[in-house]
Order: C-alpha cells, then structure tokens, then sequence
C-alpha cells in the first residue's frame, strides 16, 4: 500500500513518498512549496491596480514616416499605448551583445550552443503518436492538441543565425534591435506559431502535500486529479531503481512505454549551403493513425502501480504531458530530467482544463536571452529555455528555413513547417548579421490580425478564444514565471514593436518600474493582472490595409538612440525639391540610408546606351516642337551606387567587424541562394532598352497614368473579426513576404509597361501530371525599358507646356519619380525570380515523392505500414501539386 505522509525539515515542509512494509531506504523526500492554485491556495486580495487602461489605444495628428516609399507626410496617426512607461523623449543609447564582444567585454567560444534545445529520446516519439491518437478529445478542450503535435519533431538552427539573434538582442527593452527600429517576439507571435494559449489557468509547478494530494473535498471530489498520485507513485519507483540522485526522461518514457520503437536518432548536424527541402527525413510523418490496443507490458505497468481501470487513459496521458512540460515547453537548467513539480499541472491538463502557457514561456525566453546577453561569455552562462519557439519565429520573420507545404500537417501551430532535422538554412557569421539587419515594415505585420475596416473591439470577456488572447497581447504587462522557489519577472512591452499589429510606432518611453522577482502573491498578482478580461476597455484594430508607419520624434529619437552595432539607422535627408503635396496630404520625399546589402544593390547600367536613350528621346522632342522650339529637357544619369558586400566569415572575438567596399563594375553574390539563375548581362538589357525607344508621335503619347495598376488582382488577405477565428493564411510570409505580394501590394501611377497577368481561372487537378522539366515564369513580356522611357517621353512633353522658369521643378520631380519606377521595377524583377525557385522547389520535391510512390505500388503484397505511407506520400503529393499549380496560376 502506498503511503504519503507530510513533515517537517529545518523549517521546510516535505512529501514523503513510501510503501507500506518497505525498507527507510526507499523513502523518498520532496520539497513541498505553498500552492497558488487549487483548494489549499493562498487567499490573496486581487484588487484593481494601475496596470490597466480604460482604453489601450490614441489618435493624433503627426508627421508619420514611411519607411517604404522614404517619405514624410501630415495624417492621423493610431498609437499602442502603455501603463508601464513613463513618457520621456531624452535619448539614451543602447548596448548589445554585439557591442560589447567588439569591445572585449564579451566573446563566444568555440562550442556550440545549447541554450535548452531538445534532444532525441529513444520512444518518446512512438509515445507520442499514440497519445495524440488516444486523447485528442481531451487534448483539444485543454486548448494544447496543436501545441503537443508541435513536440513530434526535431527543431534544428544555424549557429551563425542564433548567435547574431544573440548579439542584436537587447536585454534591457526585451526586444531585438534593426535598423528600422525594434521588433520582438509577443505573447501573439507564440500563440500563432506555438500553439500556446495565452488565456487559463496559472502555471504553478510546485509538489503538493500530501494532505492536497490524497484529501476530498465536502462532495467527497478528490482536491487533485487522481492520476497525480500515481506519477508521484512511479518517480519513486524510477528513481529507486537509479544509480543516479533524479530521474532521467529516458527513464520515464521507457517506463510507461513498452512498446517496440520504430524511430531511429537522426544523424549528426551538418551545417552546409543546400539548394532545396531534404528528401529524406528520420522525423515522424505528422499523420496520427487510429488508437491501438495496448501491449501487454503497458497493460502491467498500470496494474503494477495499483490504477484503477478507469484511471488509466488519464494517468497515461497525465505521464505523456509530464514529459512533454519538462523537455519541450519548460526546460531549465535541469536538462533531460523529468521535475515532480510538473505532475500537478500535468494531471489537472489531462482532465482538459487550460492553462495560460504562453505567458510563462514568454518569460522564460526573455530571461533566458537576458542570462545570455548579459554574460562576458554567452555559451558558458548555463542558461535553459524553450529556444525552438525561437527558431519558430525567426522561420515566421525571416527566410530561415526550408518549409514543407501548408497543407502537409493538420495543425495550427505554425512552426511545424520548419520541422525536420536538416531545415535550417546554412548562413556565414555575417549573412546572418545581414539576414537579420534586412526585416522590413511590411514584414512585421504578418500575423497580425486586423478589421476590414478600422474599429473598436471592448473587453467584455464574451469574445471567441483567439480574440481574447490577442486582446492580452496588446497590454502591457509583466510576465511571470514559477519553477517551485523560482520566481521570474519580466516586461511585456508591446508597445515597443507597435507595427507588428498595426500601429504606428513612436517614442517608447521608459519602464517607470523595473522588476525581476517577488513573493509568491506579487509573482500571481502580476499574472492575474497581464491576463484581465472583461475589463470593459477599448481596444483600436486597425483594418487589414494599414501598414505600421512610424512618427517623425520616434525616427529621431531611433538614430539617436540606436547601437552602432545594430547597423543602418533611419537617417533621412531631406532633398531640395520636395514632390507637390497631395490632395488632403502634405507629403515631403526625404531620401533613407539604404542598407548596405548585396542582395539590395542593383547593378550599374551602362551610362553610354543611356546618353543614347536620352539623345533619340531629345531628337523627337525637337521634332515635336518644330513651332515653338524650346530649350531641350536634359535628364542626366542617376549616379551609381557602389556594391556593398560584408565579410562573409566570421571574424575573431575581439577584432571589429568592418565592411568591404568594392568597385562599381565588382560585384557580390554570396548570400545563400535557393536555386541557380544566370544573370542577365547589362548588354542584353542595353540593348533590349535600346530597341524600345522608337517613338513615331509624341503627341499620340498617353501620359494619363492614374488607376494604370486597377486591375491587377488584390492579394491582401482580409481577416473577419467574428467569433470564429480566422489566421493569416498568406503562407508565403512565413518563408517571408510573398514576392508576388510585395511585387503589387503598392498601386503607384507606373507609366505604361507590358506586364502580362494570367488567366483567373484555375488549371485541372483532376489528374495530378507527371512533371518533368520546370517551365520558366509565364511573365515574359516585363518590360522595365519602356516603362522608363515611357516617363522619360512624358518629361519631355510636359516641358514642352512649361515655361523656361518650371523646367528645373519639373526636372526635379521627374527625376524622383523616374527614380521610383527603377525601384518598383526591380522589385518586380525579383518577384518573377522567386516565383521560378518556389516552382522549381516544389517540382523537385513532387518529382522525389512520385518515384516514391512507385516504388511502393511496385511491390506486390503491402504490409499495413507501407500502406500507411503509401497513403501519406499520396496526401503529400497531392498537396505539392497543388502548390506548384498556385504558383503556376500567379506566374
């Protein structure tokens, strides 16, 4: 008969876990801590603090930039507003890691980094299928189905990328430092990629008594589930039967598992540049079959430790969360070892009840980057957290990652599409200082959701799951965190990186109250504050069109303020002929710092065939002007940017890292590319340029270039903010912006060039075909040439109606639009370029899965096993074709 008893040891209250008739030896002592939730918790008083605002949002006329299109103007600007920051507009200048290792303060050594990454454990996987087959009903209603399937997988990283996360990280405003300003990682951001509901139950990992453990209430309800005993009842057998002084996750699975593994550990990492997706992987599939008898052996495991008959499917999956809490969602410094405080929450999940994950997550992420920012040496600090909801976001942000198809896995948590032992992207020390540095705004609104048209939503706590949770995510807050005697605090300043929902960002302000720990009702005071709802306050959402702006004091006070390290600053010049304000706008172009990447420099043209452009252009202006000859409209050459590439190696630890400025005609082009694509030469394109200048009347021209982009199609995604939630489902964003997307998201008045959309209609998928060779972009007829001359033609006309003083203003503006159409026009380059990779990867993989799924239709007799995969490969290949049909459809 088993036995829990409560006592006392120099003032500290233990759980002592024996058996009836056993020997002393076998008793084993655990540290018991005061509960926050549950029947014996503290009463504490919860009243209202000043952590809350009757309305979370403000609206004022400013002077916002643009950092897109480089330019200034007067409009309402919609502003995130914060209970935690006092308003302050001095400077201050802000240190990184990065500083700090140029410096000599800081150096990282030559391992490489851990930082609590989970590792392969022999039938966890196996273990794990058969959960999620078992106890999906019970999974979903604790709101954690999407976020335990996310556990089936290995998560790799770039070394080179987290290491330049690091050094951009900056511990004091809990957010990473670009040079267009600050971004983060928010309660939001772990929800959508995650899985982690942000809205439950408090996270208190602590060992119960015994008295909690084993009593009844006046109903004769046991006070915890009965399935926590039992856990604590098979530690103390595990770690009876241990050499060691705790009990391994290795020991745990391999206890309440016994059936045959079927997962092999998958090989070594080698980080090397791959041109696609891996073929092959040693990872599970993501397809959950059908639940299965237990063995025999599980079956003795239960009857063993005295579960009731009808205990045991909530014991086994009690066990399995227990596992998942330490190893995926929580881990510490305690690595790979299985915590008792854990079982608690575990077995109160199992009943289905939800618990507020992602707030103690988010903490532990942004003391865990804080431990190892503010460390002379980074690798050795000890540090433990969930870093692969890291590698999560930066494949969400950032084009880090080989992702399988959307459709490939049914579940919300986005990150298992960067799954898989050899996904991670290889990047030089530099390429992903580069990576990192090149976010644009327009990026980091991806998972944000917003209205069709602007509105107000009011916390009145009725909302739908998902729109309750990104209320919470919009407020300030602490975040806290319980590990038994652990307490950890820390700002949730989303107000910081506005633009990733929407709002425009300006001046942060300081944090009027630094905290990092407190008592146990301070720690759930500040929990019980960040979660709040029905807090009858009103919150702005924006609608799905605005893109998140920053006021004029924010980008002064950034250049200011900035690390030198972080990079490029939002410095802007303002140009001595402004463009002509437009109706009910006062917009100035300022011309931005660009940053100096090679992947954003456009090679030099050639400055003679342009003198020619511009000498046929004046020929038949002269002819034009036969009657009132004017003075001809000179428009000079746009000067050459030089190509600016980084050290693509990493340099020693306390050497500055510099940049290498090459000559005009050099170029650079070792960022990782994921195809291979010959260069046009500048002659091809001269000449192409050459051909289109033939002009027989000028006044046949059509100048009238408004509405000229109306028809394209609308690829903003509109979001409905009923009760049922509907996520951002513009899966290109998550390997980055769609480069279609971009390519058209912006109607400017371009003058007339030959850009030829498809048909709306989509091909047949009645017969997947048996692809061959990729085909080349649809597009053929984009012609950046004639748009060119096009404005060129149109400046000469309009000068020919202007009097000699207007000449130099209308060269002025000419010259900024023509400036503009180059812009537009290499965006539309590189959208065509990478539509062709995208078709040409997918072909690839479909091309591997068909030959396949030959394979196995070859073979005669099919055990139950092939079969399953035989049909995974036909799910998956169905998927891929339809894929590369949408991208055939946008070409």
């Amino acid at each position: 008969m088993a036995l829990f008893n409560d006592h006392s040891i120099d003032d500290h209250q233990f759980l002592s876990i024996s058996y009836e008739g056993a020997a002393p030896a076998t008793e084993v002592d655990l540290w018991v801590h005061d509960p926050a939730i549950g029947a014996l918790a503290l009463d504490w008083d919860l009243s209202p603090d000043s952590h809350h605002l009757s309305r979370w949002y403000t609206e004022s006329s400013r002077e916002l930039f643009n950092h897109g299109k480089s330019t200034f103007m007067s409009d309402d600007a919609l502003l995130l507003r914060s209970s935690l920051h006092k308003k302050n507009n001095d400077s201050e200048h802000f240190l990184l890691l990065g500083d700090r290792i140029i410096n000599g303060d800081a150096n990282w050594d030559n391992t490489t980094p851990q930082f609590g990454e989970i590792s392969f454990i022999d039938g966890y996987w196996e273990w794990l299928e058969d959960v999620l087959a078992r106890n999906k009903d019970m999974l979903t209603s604790a709101k954690i189905y999407d976020a335990v399937f996310a556990s089936l997988f290995t998560y790799v990283r770039n070394t080179n990328l987290i290491r330049s996360f690091c050094e951009l990280w900056c511990p004091s405003t809990n957010s990473l430092h670009v040079p267009i300003g600050e971004m983060s990682i928010s309660l939001w951001d772990l929800r959508q990629t995650g899985g982690l509901s942000i809205d439950g139950i408090f996270y208190d990992e602590v060992v119960p008594s015994a008295r909690e453990l084993t009593d009844v209430d006046k109903k004769d309800v046991p006070l915890l589930p009965p399935s926590c005993k039992y856990l604590f009842l098979a530690y103390r057998k595990i770690y009876c039967a241990s050499e060691a002084s705790n009990v391994t996750v290795h020991d745990w699975v391999n206890f309440w598992f016994k059936d045959d593994p079927r997962y092999k550990q998958p090989p070594a990492r080698v980080q090397k540049k791959r041109l696609g997706e891996p073929r092959t992987s040693n990872n599970p599939t993501g397809f959950i079959g059908e639940k299965k008898l237990r063995s025999k052996d599980t079956e003795k495991v239960f009857d063993d430790l005295g579960v009731e008959k009808d205990a045991k499917e909530e014991t086994n999956l009690a066990a399995l969360l227990s596992c998942w809490l330490c190893i995926f969602v929580l881990p510490n410094k305690e690595v790979d070892q299985i915590r008792p405080g854990v079982f608690k929450v575990a077995s109160i999940m199992a009943q289905g009840k939800r618990f507020s994950l992602a707030v103690p997550v988010l903490a532990s992420i942004y003391h865990g980057l804080r431990e190892i920012t503010s460390s002379p040496n980074p690798i050795k600090c000890g540090t433990a957290f969930p870093i692969h909801y890291v590698y999560g976001w930066l494949g969400r942000y950032y084009d880090s990652y080989f992702l399988s198809a959307p459709t490939k896995f049914e579940c919300g948590a986005r990150m298992v599409r960067l799954a898989g032992e050899k996904k991670a992207k290889y990047f030089s020390f530099q390429e992903a200082c580069d990576l990192l540095k090149s976010i644009t705004p327009s990026t980091l609104l991806l998972l944000a959701l917003g209205k069709p048209q602007q509105g107000i939503v009011t916390d009145h706590g009725k909302h739908s799951d998902s729109w309750n949770d990104y209320v919470i995510s919009l407020r300030s807050s602490y975040l806290t965190l319980r590990h038994s005697n652990e307490h950890i605090v820390e700002a949730y300043s989303p107000h910081r990186f506005a633009r990733q929902f929407r709002f425009c960002q300006d001046i942060l302000g300081k944090l009027r109250e630094e905290l990092s720990t407190g008592t146990l009702e301070a720690i759930y005071q500040l929990w019980e504050s960040c979660t709040r709802l029905s807090t009858r306050a009103d919150f702005m959402i924006p609608s799905h069109s605005s893109e998140g702006l920053t006021t004029k004091e924010y980008v002064e006070w950034w250049e200011k303020s900035s690390s030198n390290f972080c990079g490029d600053k939002l410095a802007c010049e303002k140009p001595k002929s402004p463009l002509a304000a437009a109706k009910g706008k006062n917009i100035i172009t300022f011309r931005t710092t660009k940053s100096k990447l090679a992947t954003e420099v456009t090679p030099p043209s050639s400055k003679s065939k342009e003198k020619e452009v511009i000498k046929a252009v004046t020929k038949e202006s002269k002819k034009a002007a036969v009657v009132n000859p004017k003075t001809p409209l000179s428009i000079p050459t746009s000067k050459q940017k030089p190509i600016v590439s980084k050290a693509s190696e990493p340099m020693g630890e306390n050497k500055k890292r510099t940049n290498i400025v090459l000559s005009e005609g050099s170029s650079s082009d070792k960022g990782e590319c994921h195809w291979k694509r010959s260069k046009k030469k500048a002659a091809d394109s001269d000449l192409r340029l050459k051909e289109k200048v033939t002009v027989s009347d000028l006044a046949k021209l059509d100048y009238n270039l408004d509405g000229i982009l109306d028809d394209l199609p609308d690829t903003s995604n509109h979001i409905e903010l009923e009760n049922q939630f509907a996520s951002d489902e513009r899966e290109g964003s998550v390997d980055g912006p769609n480069p279609f997307d971009l390519a058209l998201r912006s109607k400017h008045n371009f003058v007339s060039g030959a850009i030829h959309l498809p048909s709306t209609s989509k091909p047949s998928t009645s017969k997947p075909p048996m692809l061959g060779r990729v085909a080349l972009s649809t597009v053929t007829a984009f012609d950046t040439g004639s748009m060119i001359n096009h404005g060129r033609l149109l400046a000469v006309k309009i000068g020919e109606g202007a009097t000699i003083g207007n000449v130099d203003t209308k060269r002025g503006q000419l010259m900024e639009e023509l400036d503009q159409l180059d812009l537009e026009a290499k965006k539309l380059r590189e959208s065509l370029e990478g539509i062709d990779a995208q078709r040409a990867q997918k072909q690839h993989g479909v091309s591997t899965l068909q030959e396949e799924q030959a394979i196995l239709e070859a073979t005669e007799v099919m055990k139950p096993a092939d079969m399953e995969v035989a049909n995974n490969l036909e799910q998956l290949l169905k998927s891929e074709l339809e894929e590369i049909q949408n991208l055939a459809w946008l070409d």
